[in-house]
């Protein structure tokens, strides 16, 4: 009888162990359905291959290769259905009719492969920073602020400032650039004598 029992009890942990897990799986895995390829997140994979090899060896060609990935893909958009991006998150938007930004987004969703995209958005970013160079206008990428000391600048200047900006992540580098921009402004305000206004 207690032999029994014991399976009985045993039986009914294993059960329940079992539906939690499968429960936790579909929390994970959206639901997927027995035998479905699961999802991969590349993005994510990357930057931990990225990050352990910079630990490994921070020398490395593979490590430039990577930051070169990230640089180009910093402040582009992956999106799913290009008819539905927001005219702020097309590079250079502020300096294109609402025509060429819907023509923009009609050529992105055309293209194919991730590969065909990276070399559309390469090609518009080379065409409006041209177009940002002849009319003397301001190129914010997309999740750029306002600048610290900007009305000191030149147009010319910002645009270098936020190319150079788009080749930072956010850490120490960033921190170092964005110090060395802030006392190189604080230096012209007081030579001009005037007050910086504080960006947001």
């Amino acid at each position: 009888m207690k032999y029994s029992m014991t399976i009985s009890v045993i039986a009914a942990a294993m059960l329940a162990f079992a539906s939690a897990a499968g429960i936790a799986d579909n929390g994970k895995g959206g639901g997927a359905k027995p035998g479905a390829t699961p999802q991969v997140d590349r993005g994510s994979d990357r930057d931990r291959m990225r990050d352990r090899s910079r630990l490994e060896n921070p020398d490395s060609a593979q490590d430039q290769d990577m930051d070169k990935d990230r640089i180009r893909d910093r402040d582009r958009i992956h999106a799913d259905d290009p008819m539905q991006l927001a005219d702020a998150d097309i590079y250079g938007s502020e300096l294109m009719t609402a025509e060429e930004r819907n023509q923009y987004r009609r050529m992105l969703k055309a293209t194919k492969t991730e590969k065909a995209k990276e070399k559309f958005q390469i090609q518009h970013e080379k065409k409006m920073q041209k177009r940002a160079e002849k009319s003397g206008k301001d190129l914010v990428p997309p999740g750029q602020g306002k600048i610290y000391g900007g009305e000191l600048m030149t147009v010319q200047e910002r645009n270098e400032y936020r190319e150079q900006q788009r080749r930072y992540d956010e850490g120490e580098e960033m921190q170092k650039f964005q110090a060395q921009h802030r006392e190189k402004m604080q230096q012209r305000a007081t030579a001009l004598g005037l007050d910086i206004e504080e960006a947001p």
